[in-house]
């Protein structure tokens, strides 16, 4: 469908978007997992645009930089156009509203601008591998510690690379049910993997075997999870891992109720931890730290972007995008990018084409 160019305020830029890459986050409003406040919705904020409009109150960017944002919004980006309000990292400015979904939320994105040499596909990774950061800058392992991580989606992958290469974990253990995710996730630097499909039997006797003694730390990393019917719970497994007092961190966002051990807890004292969308507790300008590492761990080649790209596709390409989102993870897939082919110029008569959806 066709909506209007955003209007662009004082304090924002306008982006002409170069690509997007779909994330779980958009799927989960797909499929019901989340719920925004209305319908309908143009999903997508892993997001790159070439600033074409700058409001007179902005600083730090100028007309033509390429940004990448964490924040402001869930929305807007499969677009041709989208507006948001910048936040460089150590800019003041940050104003804060309500949402209801529960936590307060900035008016402005966290932005980095990014260099023309990396490719747009590549540049929207900056947002994951910034969500990722958030959690384990926050909540890290110490050096040395035996870490497992729950699932192995895009973000857990970046995750199993930051635990390995840069934060010191002497061993990390993926538990995933997808054979070429568990292969992707040992070249980045596991140490162990299971299969919760096809070794099941063999985890539970792991657990057995190493209850209390194994982890100092669980990343989980899982979305939504539906009930397995007989099948064991994975989550209790890892708590079964963990050592008294280990590190339990929840990085998969979902609004439906989840099950969560609560006698494990007890029983070991484990410490739940989780870092907060709430920007009162963490503001807008720390997530603009965490943009600009990120685009430079992926600039200098630290961490390794383009093998969780498993799709491309053209944004023109409307049954293509719609299969993207009906089809999400099937088959090992990981990121969708979704590429922009368009002239830099506005069109003579404003119209955006947008993607739009209501509940899947």
């Amino acid at each position: 469908m066709s909506i209007s160019v955003p209007p662009c305020g004082e304090d924002e830029v306008l982006l002409q978007t170069e690509a997007v890459s779909i994330c779980s986050t958009d799927v989960s409003y797909y499929r019901g997992h989340l719920e925004p406040a209305r319908w309908p919705i143009t999903p997508g904020h892993e997001y790159v645009g070439r600033v074409v409009r700058v409001g007179s109150r902005v600083t730090g960017v100028e007309w033509g930089d390429r940004l990448v944002y964490w924040g402001q919004t869930d929305f807007d980006g499969l677009a041709e156009y989208r507006v948001i309000r910048p936040l460089l990292p150590n800019q003041p400015g940050q104003t804060i509203w309500y949402t209801e979904r529960n936590f307060y939320d900035s008016h402005q994105a966290a932005a980095v601008v990014v260099p023309d040499g990396l490719a747009s596909g590549l540049a929207t990774m900056v947002e994951p591998l910034t969500s990722i950061l958030r959690c384990l800058l926050v909540n890290p392992p110490k050096p040395g510690d035996v870490c497992v991580v729950l699932g192995c989606g895009p973000s857990a992958l970046l995750a199993v690379q930051l635990l390995s290469r840069v934060l010191g974990a002497a061993r990390v253990l993926v538990i995933e049910q997808d054979a070429r995710r568990i292969a992707l996730a040992r070249r980045f630097g596991a140490d162990s993997s299971f299969n919760i499909v096809t070794q099941a039997s063999e985890l539970v006797e792991f657990v057995r075997e190493h209850h209390d003694s194994f982890a100092d730390y669980v990343l989980d990393a899982l979305p939504h999870v539906a009930p397995r019917g007989e099948g064991p719970d994975v989550r209790s497994l890892a708590m079964g891992l963990l050592k008294p007092g280990g590190e339990y961190v929840f990085y998969g966002a979902t609004m439906l109720p989840q099950p969560v051990s609560t006698w494990h807890v007890l029983a070991k004292g484990l410490h739940l931890r989780a870092t907060p969308f709430d920007v009162r507790a963490f503001p807008m300008t720390r997530s603009a730290h965490c943009a600009r590492t990120a685009l430079a761990l992926i600039s200098q080649g630290v961490v390794e972007v383009e093998p969780l790209i498993t799709r491309t596709l053209s944004f023109d390409d409307d049954g293509g995008v719609r299969d993207a989102f009906e089809n999400y993870g099937a088959d090992g897939g990981l990121k969708t990018s979704i590429v922009f082919e368009h002239a830099l110029e506005l069109p003579s008569v404003p119209r955006v084409d947008a993607v739009v959806t209501g509940v899947g």
